[in-house]
Formats: C-alpha cells, structure tokens, sequence
C-alpha cells in the first residue's frame, strides 16, 4: 500500500467561525494510505467526511451542499515526522480565489 499526500479544496462551506457564520472555502493537506492514487484521493476526502473539528462547524443546509475537490496527489516515500491524517485548514472567503 503506497502512502500519498493530498491536497484538498473545500469550497462553499457555511461554517461558524466562533458564532460569526460565513461562507468560507479552504485547503488542507492530508496523508493517507490508497492501493492507488484513486484510493488515496478517496481516502482523504472521507477523512475530512469524518473530520469531527470541520463536521462540527459546517451549517450548510442539504440544498447547498458543500464541495471537495483534489487539488494535487503526490505519492511519498514515507510519513515519518508528520502529522496524520493531517493538521489545519488555510480558510478564504468563498469567491475570493479563483476555481481553473
């Protein structure tokens, strides 16, 4: 099983930064394991799925439903000194960058 790091866009996230609620879209980094990198872009995305810091912040109704994307996938010789699955989100204010 190889070991990959993945770099994740979140976008259109209504989350309650401390009772101030905002649309935000951030990127996070996380290092998973995957037979593949398909497995391992999967596993990453569930990862953030079952985030419980992220689940506990997110207000979106199920009608606008907020999105991950994969941004980058690369696979790496080893975990040793890092942090899994992962730490820390670099939050934007949704609309402010620009998706390709």
């Amino acid at each position: 099983m190889g070991k990959y790091k993945v770099l994740l866009r979140g976008q259109n996230f209504l989350l309650d930064m401390d009772g101030d609620v905002q649309k935000l879209g951030f990127y996070t980094t996380r290092f998973v394991e995957g037979d593949d990198r398909c497995t391992a872009e999967q596993n990453a995305i569930s990862s953030l799925r079952d985030d419980p810091e992220l689940r506990d912040i997110v207000r979106n109704e199920s009608s606008d439903a907020p999105m991950l994307f994969v941004e980058e996938t690369e696979e790496i010789d080893s975990f040793a000194g890092l942090h899994l699955p992962g730490t820390g989100f670099s939050f934007y204010r949704d609309g402010e960058v620009k998706t390709p």
